[in-house]
């Protein structure tokens, strides 16, 4: 177990900028094998800024998600592991997860796409958002990820990308080594 203390707040600071670029750099490598035809150098995954929130205010109308409260949780979840995703100057998606208290577990509480259908990153943003995920989960130990309340609508969708329902009814992955 991992004490708390001084140097705790920069080491999370540090997995989440790590999970971020390795996240990425997995993403442009699974691009060229995959011969997907997207300038991946115009894609970024960043922390949820100001800029990033002010960028989502539009999408207020698809969906009612809170993401103007993920400053203050960063505040407090020193954990929380909050993901921007653009396309050159084009937010396409925002992901929130955290472990909580958890050494075990990180669920993903808030996803979204941008409501646009014709986004560069259409059909991207939720298997971005789970390396992004993975890579920071593995970083802090946890052996499993949770889709957090999901829409039963997009419960198929999580299903393709490997989730499925444990013993307790939790769209759970569980991650291997």
């Amino acid at each position: 177990m991992r004490r708390k203390g001084k140097g705790t707040e920069l080491r999370n600071q540090t997995y989440k900028s790590n999970a971020r670029m390795l996240a990425y750099k997995i993403f442009v490598e699974d691009c060229k094998s995959r011969a997907r035809k997207l300038n991946t150098e115009a894609v970024r995954f960043d922390p949820i800024t100001p800029a990033a929130i002010a960028a989502c205010q539009p999408w207020m109308e698809a969906a009612l998600y809170p993401w103007e409260n993920v400053p203050d949780w960063k505040c407090k979840d020193a954990k929380g592991l909050d993901l921007a995703l653009w396309y050159e100057e084009k937010l396409c998606g925002l992901c929130y997860a955290t472990p909580r208290k958890s050494t075990i577990c990180i669920k993903i509480v808030l996803l979204q796409g941008h409501p646009d259908r014709s986004h560069p990153l259409r059909g991207l943003i939720a298997p971005m958002a789970l390396l992004a995920t993975d890579t920071y989960a593995r970083m802090l130990g946890c052996n499993e990820i949770e889709i957090q309340d999901p829409d039963p609508n997009v419960v198929p969708y999580y299903q393709n990308l490997g989730f499925s329902f444990d013993r307790t009814n939790r769209p759970v992955i569980y991650l291997n080594d």
